[in-house]
């Protein structure tokens, strides 16, 4: 006690008369960083997996996802106007071999095996990552170059009830307007979300006709709806349902091509999507899923002025069992069972078509060097109508230092035709064989904090692909799918950015590169002038620059984008000029008694390029769009 008493008295007496130095303590935070998908959270860590930041998430909230691809991704998105469809070409692919999954089920319709990504709009979902290279084995057949996963939140940390409100609008050039509406309540043991968005444009843009004369843009109305309701129960501490709804239309007016003096064409879609799931965690934390859904899409197309009409319906329903179980502290196991048919009865078929699939997956991975060395194989037997095929997969990752990271990816790929590739009347062909192929990459991530200010964030990806009988349509009055004996694609990936921070201030420079050879590399054809040549509307040079600064509340960004050339005939004799757009962000955040404002100024296209993605499709000048969101 005297000891004690003592030594209390020499501190207090040292504390009066030293001031001791502040000592800064720093330790680098394990991310625990994880997908929502089980196939490839645990097993696919030797893929290139990109998430979109949050705060790019909330810049782009009421833009579409081909706007944030194009400008943040090094991904070359096929559009075919500001009011037309736009798919995506990852790494030289087809639109066919990219896939879209929504809460792990995929959007690719099965009768056309694309995603419209100008219908999806960035504000339905709470996360969006790109998982590069072909995850076949996991994610099926189909799956060739790269998956983008769009993701739900269900669940929220929320121990009292709480409810959520935001309200957001925006309007822009060519008679822009985009209204959205979120609700949320959550407590404890559920959520209940619901998003309502509408959107109508005029697009009338001033563009230069063939004679280099300026004209207003003609028969390019929009207007969409889309409803979204998300909700999740936790049943019991160990077992969750989640349920989810989703519903969209689109009625778009074509506007004419360069070629045409005039258009009367109008395009109408409907989706409507429903997706159950549910999710047990066992005592021996052996985890149990399921998931069931039902698509159906619907597009009808009018040509009045030669009397044409087309209506082509496709549903599918879709069905996947899993079992995921931590065997040993090293041994991760994923046995499930995914099912899918879908149908369909084509303009000018008398028969309904159908495509059935049914497989038998596994997956295996191994850690070790406490935790430094991840190992994973897998393995999926599939059925596909009459056909069986064998898709092999393996991926490793090491983490050579806390700042670097290393990966490598091998697949073996298989893509059927779909619905329309075999029989859409007229033009179908029933001749088509699938294509099959090999992909591997490689890569490595280094994350280097060069001082407690400046960090450096640098990624670079290897690829090489081979596909045998890729499917590519050619025609004219009638288009029509065939097949290319081979298909060679190769090419570099990088990202890289540049943090800084000090106190409320931030800035950030950002680059991203895409280089990319798909070359056709054998033809069923003699002296087929297209051996060697580039895939056309597959650029070789794609990237964007990001340069951004913000101080608390208020924050500018600065993106530009660069398009190489895109060859649009198989042996390059016609081509597309590279185009640069530069685009601005401003952004201002206030609270106010207890309501968050923010405030968006969009100009895109600043130094008014004039440019076409897609040949005979002009894009619009300079344009602007300001929105404001509320949230309560």
């Amino acid at each position: 006690m005297l000891i004690l008493l003592f030594t209390g008295m020499m501190f207090n007496t040292s504390a009066q008369e030293l001031k001791l130095k502040e000592v800064r303590i720093q330790q680098r935070k394990k991310r625990n960083f994880k997908l929502q998908d089980e196939r490839l959270n645990s097993f696919n860590k030797g893929a290139k997996i990109l998430t979109i930041d949050t705060a790019l998430l909330q810049q782009y909230e009421l833009q579409s996802l081909a706007q944030l691809l194009t400008q943040q991704v090094p991904v070359f998105v096929k559009s075919y106007g500001i009011n037309s469809m736009a798919t995506l070409n990852f790494r030289g692919s087809s639109a066919a071999q990219s896939q879209v999954l929504w809460n792990g089920i995929p959007l690719n319709s099965a009768a056309a095996g694309i995603t419209d990504v100008s219908m999806l709009s960035v504000s339905n979902f709470e996360s969006i990552n790109i998982a590069y290279g072909s995850s076949a084995a996991l994610l099926g057949s189909g799956n060739i170059s790269a998956a983008v996963l769009l993701d739900n939140q269900f669940f929220t940390d929320d121990t009292l009830p709480q409810w959520r409100t935001k309200l957001g609008a925006e309007y822009g050039s060519f008679g822009q307007l985009k209204l959205n509406v979120q609700e949320r309540y959550s407590n404890k043991k559920m959520m209940l979300s619901l998003k309502l968005m509408h959107q109508q444009a005029e697009n009338n843009f001033d563009y230069k006709n063939v004679n280099g004369n300026e004209s207003k843009m003609q028969n390019a109305k929009l207007n969409a709806n889309s409803l979204l309701i998300n909700f999740g129960y936790k049943i019991a501490a160990r077992t969750q349902f989640k349920f989810s709804a989703w519903l969209q239309n689109y009625d778009r007016e074509v506007p004419p091509a360069l070629f045409e003096t005039a258009s009367q064409k109008r395009q109408q879609d409907f989706s409507m999507r429903f997706l159950a799931q549910a999710h047990h965690l066992s005592k021996s934390n052996a985890k149990w899923y399921s998931k069931t859904a039902y698509t159906q899409d619907r597009m009808q197309y009018q040509d009045p002025s030669i009397l044409l009409q087309t209506q082509n319906a496709v549903q599918q329903l879709y069905q996947e069992f899993g079992w995921k179980k931590q065997l040993k502290p090293q041994h991760e196991v994923l046995v499930f069972v995914p099912a899918s048919i879908a149908w369909t009865l084509a303009t000018n078929d008398t028969m309904m078509r159908y495509q059935k699939k049914i497989a038998l997956a596994a997956a295996y991975q191994y850690s070790t060097f406490k935790e430094r060395l991840t190992l994973a194989a897998s393995l999926r037997a599939e059925q596909i109508n009459t056909q069986s095929i064998l898709l092999p997969g393996g991926n490793a990752a090491f983490i050579v230092h806390p700042y670097f990271k290393i990966r490598a990816n091998i697949q073996g790929t298989y893509r059927a035709p779909t619905l329309n590739e075999w029989y859409y009347q007229p033009g179908g062909n029933p001749a088509l064989k699938p294509e099959r192929g090999l992909a591997t990459d490689a890569g490595y991530e280094l994350n280097l904090p060069i001082n407690k200010r400046l960090q450096l964030k640098h990624d670079a990806s290897f690829f090489n692909r081979n596909i045998n009988d890729w499917i590519i349509w050619f025609g004219g009055s009638i288009w029509t799918p065939h097949n290319i004996a081979k298909v060679h694609s190769r090419g570099i990936e990088t990202f890289n950015s540049l943090h800084w921070q000090r106190g409320h201030w931030h800035a950030h420079l950002g680059l991203n590169t895409s280089f990319v050879l798909a070359t056709t590399a054998q033809s069923y054809l003699p002296n087929d002038g297209s051996i060697g040549k580039q895939i056309p509307y597959s650029p070789r040079y794609n990237g964007q620059a990001n340069a951004g600064i913000s101080y608390q509340q208020l924050s500018l960004q600065y993106n530009h984008t660069y398009t190489g050339y895109r060859f649009i005939t198989i042996d390059e004799s016609q081509y597309l000029k590279p185009y640069n757009t530069g685009n601005i962000y401003l952004n201002y955040t206030a609270q106010w008694q207890g309501l968050a404002y923010s405030l968006k100024l969009h100009y895109n296209n600043i130094w008014n390029s004039s440019y076409q993605v897609v040949a005979q499709r002009p894009m619009p000048f300079a344009n602007w769009i300001v929105g404001l969101s509320c949230t309560f």
